[in-house]
């Protein structure tokens, strides 16, 4: 049945003969027009528009692509305190169009609050929202606002959904802490303010959205106030630890009436009681960092309430697997989503990976919630389950597989938790295994393993000789890095015994020949050395562990080479080779490319050398802290082939650092080649470039000097050397990007961008972003 087309003015039902037309006489049509106008003149365009007294901060980047945005539905989300608002009432601002601004917060009926917004006139025998589209349609590009939407989601979706359908010139913008998720929504993610590196100066700090707002919102209160060199530090440091949050920051700033950058800064392990007091005109869930983000929390449904304290007990990443442990369910997928989605969970990918973590002021209220819950001792126990599910089927393996590592690697802030608990509850056997997992695990920043005092200790508690064999052995590696040789032997004679009594366990087994033989081989016995090797492979010789034995292969030719057999040693590295680039795991070739290169050394082959050891430092860019080894291989073929001998001076300084800081002492092979490079060095360097060299390579960061390793052409400029991946952000900084854009293609945070920038600004004595992108742009060919 066809319903019966009513004139828009009062309402009377239209004949059919002037059907599809909107009034029924002129009279009425003449009655719109003088409304209408009415309307105009009466309402202005920014009816209700929230008006602040303090300043507007930042967010150019945000703005410039809202006024660039042409989808009718736009939603700013972030978690509490991350200035949706703000920006939306500078956004709208810039509008010379009909705007209507609806505050959702308090109130309960999403339709009757548009309504009221919009000041749709009533219509006769006709609906509420009747009236509302009849007052959009007056107007030529109208904005509808809707800030503050999380608690009446379904209903705002639902008469979003409505008007967008009806009035095809609207447009919405939504402020929330989750989307609406309709179709042609579109999100803007508001985060945190842009930061600042933590070293950097007054200048460069005060170029970062964070720190201006901090200091500007602090002379608000204190005009005396001023970011200078005597705070800096403290004020960035502030700002980082805050997660770059403008309303923590807003919070922070207005204690500096009566506390110092540094005072707050030592105030921050309790920041939910220090940031208070907000101003007075302020919605009460703006006026404590603790109400705003309870705002939130109490928005979620029971079991994100428990998942948000749950994980707000780790205090540190975690993925997927992890995380559904942690929560008690099969997969924490949706949880996860569900918790991103209201911004009280922040996604990181970086390599291929994705982990979860939340923001430290969300962590803080959530563990609170946590203790009041009494779910400490629950996440605790189910970290120590998740580890010892992750390491017990490896246990009796030869070396875990690389998807094991990688979980853990991870995870690795959970192994301490793991540890600590079951000291704590005097679980020895499980102590064992949260311990293996420490030292199979490494990280970019120090290196691999657990440390000498936690495999110990735990070799001193009651536990099953299996997890004893697997302690024993690591421990012996452990010492085999640091040169002791006789400690390496004692341990590895300790876990080859209960591996002999039990002889059931051919990978476990097989590693502790091997390193048992690296450490005959140095203590005096090589023929010895010699049998345990073959032994061990024989063991892995009808093994499938093609990973196993690569690794047995490569740590035998290796001990070959130090004891004057390469041609011996190379068939085996060889093979060793061929079985690591099968596997198809790119990293795990760094060791194998680093004893082939000291073969070709050996065989005066340099230019080969420095080809291999380029490679495992490319190669095995993973895992950092095993590259020192590389550094000094690639010098020693530069050495040789005589080509680039300040260079080679520098990577061996830079190199030495690395093995004086964490006690990682060469074989006395290796060592006396390294002693004979750098006394060519000396001899051919003149006095000036020998200092200049030896500097540059003490102020060298290991990831510094693999980047400058791997540079093609050192770009030299101030007072240092802009490594490769400094000219790659400098490239991108010429091509207009920003810091955010830059990490999105790299692959890291904005604040590693904005650290490369400053550095490599720094190193060329230059004073802005423009001038760096000017020098990035002479140095492109």
């Amino acid at each position: 049945m066809t319903a019966t087309a009513a004139c828009v003015t009062c309402g009377n039902p239209l004949p059919e003969a002037v059907a599809g037309r909107r009034y029924c006489s002129n009279a009425c049509r003449q009655r719109a027009y003088r409304e209408r106008s009415s309307a105009r003149e009466d309402s202005p365009h920014d009816s209700a528009l929230p008006a602040p007294l303090d300043t507007f901060v930042g967010r150019r980047e945000e703005l410039a692509s809202l006024a660039r945005e042409t989808a009718r539905l736009v939603s700013l989300v972030g978690p509490a305190g991350a200035g949706k608002t703000r920006l939306a009432v500078q956004h709208v601002a810039r509008r010379a169009d009909q705007t209507w601004w609806a505050a959702l917060a308090p109130v309960s009926d999403a339709v009757q609050a548009v309504y009221t917004a919009v000041g749709a006139h009533p219509l006769p025998n006709r609906s509420v929202r009747d009236a509302v589209v009849a007052e959009i349609e007056r107007h030529r590009r109208p904005l509808l606002v809707l800030d503050n939407c999380e608690h009446l989601l379904a209903d705002v979706a639902g008469v979003v959904s409505e008007l967008l359908a009806s009035c095809p010139r609207l447009r919405v913008l939504v402020t929330s802490r989750e989307p609406l998720r309709l179709a042609g929504e579109q999100v803007f993610a508001v985060g945190e303010l842009e930061l600042p590196p933590a070293e950097a100066d007054v200048t460069e700090a005060l170029r970062y959205d964070a720190v201006v707002l901090f200091r500007d919102r602090a002379v608000s209160v204190d005009r005396s106030f001023e970011v200078d060199a005597t705070n800096v530090a403290d004020v960035v440091a502030v700002c980082r630890s805050l997660d770059g949050m403008p309303l923590a920051i807003e919070l922070a700033a207005r204690r500096i009436t009566v506390l110092s950058p540094a005072d707050i800064l030592a105030r921050l392990g309790d920041r939910l009681a220090l940031l208070t007091g907000g101003p007075r005109a302020a919605e009460d869930r703006h006026r404590t960092l603790r109400t705003a983000i309870g705002w939130s929390y109490d928005l979620l449904s029971e079991e994100e309430q428990a998942a948000s304290r749950r994980l707000a007990v780790l205090g540190v990443p975690f993925d997927l697997g992890a995380a559904s442990a942690v929560c008690g369910v099969p997969d924490a997928l949706e949880l996860l989503t569900g918790l991103e989605q209201k911004s009280l969970l922040v996604v990181d990918r970086v390599g291929g990976h994705t982990t979860f973590r939340q923001l430290e002021s969300v962590r803080l209220y959530c563990h609170e919630r946590a203790i009041a819950h009494a779910d400490i001792s629950l996440v605790a126990d189910r970290v120590v389950e998740w580890v010892c599910s992750v390491v017990e089927p490896e246990i009796s393996s030869f070396f875990p597989s690389p998807p094991v590592v990688l979980r853990l690697d991870r995870n690795v802030g959970l192994l301490a938790l793991a540890a600590k608990r079951t000291a704590q509850t005097g679980d020895w056997s499980r102590h064992a295994l949260a311990i293996v997992a420490t030292a199979w695990t490494s990280t970019p920043h120090g290196p691999r393993g657990a440390t000498t005092e936690l495999l110990h200790q735990a070799l001193s508690r009651p536990m099953p000789q299996a997890y004893r064999s697997v302690l024993a052995v690591l421990a012996a590696m452990h010492h085999r890095v640091r040169g002791g040789w006789h400690v390496t032997r004692r341990f590895a004679e300790e876990s080859l015994a209960i591996e002999r009594a039990d002889a059931r366990r051919p990978g476990t087994t097989a590693r502790a020949l091997e390193v048992l033989a690296s450490a005959e081989a140095h203590t005096g016995n090589p023929e010895l050395a010699w049998q345990l090797f073959d032994e061990a492979a024989a063991l892995l010789h009808e093994s499938d562990d093609k990973l196993a034995r690569a690794i047995l292969l490569n740590s035998y030719g290796w001990t070959l080479v130090q004891h004057g057999f390469a041609d011996r040693a190379a068939p085996l590295v060889r093979e060793a080779l061929t079985l690591t680039r099968l596997i198809g795991l790119p990293h795990m070739l760094n060791p194998v490319l680093h004893t082939a290169g000291a073969i070709a050394l050996a065989r005066n082959s340099f230019a080969e050398a420095v080809d291999l050891f380029r490679e495992s430092l490319e190669v095995g860019s993973e895992h950092p802290m095993d590259q020192y080894y590389d550094l000094e291989g690639l010098a020693l073929g530069l050495v040789g082939v005589g080509s680039d001998d300040e260079r080679a001076l520098s990577l061996l300084v830079s190199a030495a650092a690395v093995r004086t800081r964490y006690d990682f002492r060469a074989e006395p092979y290796w060592q006396t080649l390294l002693d004979e490079a750098r006394a060519v060095c000396r001899e051919r360097i003149t006095a000036a470039r020998l200092r200049a060299a030896e500097s540059a390579g003490e102020r060298m960061s290991l990831a510094q000097a693999i980047s400058y390793a791997l540079t093609a052409r050192p770009h030299a400029g101030g007072d240092g050397l802009v490594s490769a991946r400094e000219l790659h952000v400098a490239t991108l900084v010429a091509e207009g990007l920003t810091n955010r854009q830059i990490g999105q293609r790299l692959g890291i945070s904005p604040h590693t961008v904005a650290r490369h920038v400053t550095h490599a600004r720094s190193k060329l004595g230059l004073r802005s972003r423009a001038q760096l992108a000017v020098w990035a742009g002479r140095q492109t060919p």
